[in-house]
């Protein structure tokens, strides 16, 4: 064998020649420029390319599928897919009304809505929105100047109060409309001018409780006379109604002025005239008391106890016409034989022979014998007035027999012909209040 054996090295490739090298820089070269070119390129100016190489016959479904799946088409805008694209019928269905009938706002405001609460979360949905809004600004403006002239008219005649006929030219006008939103409108003002009408009354209410809570209810009821003048007839009943109440209360705080006032005179006649009077029928001055109760009635100061004043003399008449009618009686027995009882149960007898002031004068023989009236029993007194000079079956005869015994200062036989008077039916009402309740009576109980 010879020397050791080297080590073995790799067998080296065989070197290209020099024209395939100059070709494969030039490869790259060309590459690396066309990448360049289509980086300064816009991005739309891919299409054509990619058109073409997608070949002239090749159908959009290859395109899609060389676009691989989650890739749209770069020709099919978003604006016109899905939910997008039935808005978008509808808007312009709603477009396409509106150049059409310019005038039909509330059909063109609905068709506007319609896109807003079908689609509204589109696009389409917001700029319908704006459309229905500038035709209900336009819609408006249009009804505010019809209707204005109107308007104003009724709010002239309101202003002055009259209501009623503010409302009735809304009505009319409201009657030769046929536009329903005109009509709308009219029904509107009127329930306004309603409104306001009562509103008057209750600013009417406020201001006359209190000029009645002061009392002067006399400048309150105008107050109402003047709404009630043009007001609707709901607000114009109300103020009957309470010029009724005002007019009542002023009544009763009239009655019951009267009464304070009329309390302070009752006590006065009672202390200082009706002693007097007593004074006077108990004396059977009739005449007398029946003036002194007449000039009192007349006075001033006692008019607000007028009334019970006539009806104390009315009382005392009727005991005046009782001790008449035995007056009659006694004078149609003279010239003839008597015998009369006293009061303490003797009699006197003889013939009449005059009728004096305050005594019977009897001529029993040769000396005459008198009898003072004072003296005379009750049972002559009767017995020679009813059934004689006044009828037994009248109750008012035993009215006038109850005064006569209440005013000679007789309760028991005052009381006895009261009852008796109520059996018959006589007129008995009036006379029980003066016995128990009148000025006679009050200055009877001041003398014991």
């Amino acid at each position: 064998m010879g020397s050791p054996a080297e080590p073995l090295l790799p067998t080296e490739p065989d070197r290209p020649s020099q024209l395939k090298l100059w070709v494969a820089l030039g490869a790259a070269g060309l590459l690396l420029a066309a990448g360049a070119a289509s980086m300064l390129l816009p991005r739309n100016s891919s299409a054509p390319s990619e058109t073409s190489a997608a070949g002239p016959g090749e159908s959009s479904a290859a395109k899609t599928e060389k676009a691989g799946p989650g890739r749209r088409p770069t020709d099919a805008p978003a604006a016109d897919t899905g939910e997008e694209l039935e808005a978008r019928r509808l808007y312009e269905a709603a477009e396409a009304f509106e150049r059409a009938e310019p005038g039909e706002y509330g059909k063109r405001i609905a068709r506007w809505r319609e896109v807003m609460t079908k689609h509204p979360t589109t696009s389409w949905a917001r700029k319908a929105d704006d459309r229905q809004r500038a035709a209900s600004t336009s819609l408006q403006a249009l009804l505010d100047h019809e209707f204005d002239g109107t308007r104003k008219d009724a709010q002239s005649l309101a202003a002055a109060g009259h209501y009623v006929d503010a409302i009735e030219t809304l009505l009319a006008y409201r009657h030769a409309q046929t536009r329903d939103l005109l009509q709308q409108r009219a029904d509107v003002e009127i329930s306004a001018l309603e409104n306001a009408s009562r509103l008057t009354y209750n600013e009417a209410a406020a201001k006359a409780r209190t000029l009645a809570d002061k009392g002067d209810y006399a400048a309150a009821v105008p107050v109402f006379e003047s709404v009630a003048r043009g007001a609707i007839p709901e607000v114009a009943e109300r103020c009957r109604k309470s010029i009724g109440e005002l007019q009542q209360a002023a009544a009763e705080r009239e009655r019951f002025d009267q009464s304070r006032k009329g309390e302070d005179v009752r006590r006065a006649f009672r202390e200082e005239t009706a002693p007097k009077l007593l004074a006077l029928v108990r004396a059977r001055r009739y005449e007398e008391a029946l003036k002194e109760m007449s000039a009192a009635a007349a006075s001033a100061p006692n008019a607000a106890i007028k009334d019970e004043i006539l009806a104390e003399r009315a009382s005392v008449v009727d005991a005046s016409s009782f001790w008449e009618a035995f007056l009659r009686a006694l004078r149609g027995r003279t010239g003839q034989e008597a015998s009369l009882l006293l009061v303490d149960g003797k009699r006197v007898t003889g013939k009449i022979s005059r009728v004096q002031e305050d005594r019977v004068v009897l001529e029993p023989g040769e000396t005459a014998a008198e009898a003072p009236f004072d003296r005379l029993h009750a049972d002559l007194l009767v017995g020679w007035t009813i059934g004689k000079t006044l009828p037994a079956e009248e109750g008012l005869t035993y009215v006038k027999a109850a005064l006569f015994f209440f005013c000679d200062g007789r309760d028991d036989l005052a009381r006895l012909y009261l009852a008796t008077a109520r059996e018959l039916n006589g007129p008995a009402d009036a006379a029980e209040k003066v016995f128990r309740g009148g000025f006679l009576r009050a200055a009877a109980a001041s003398r014991k």
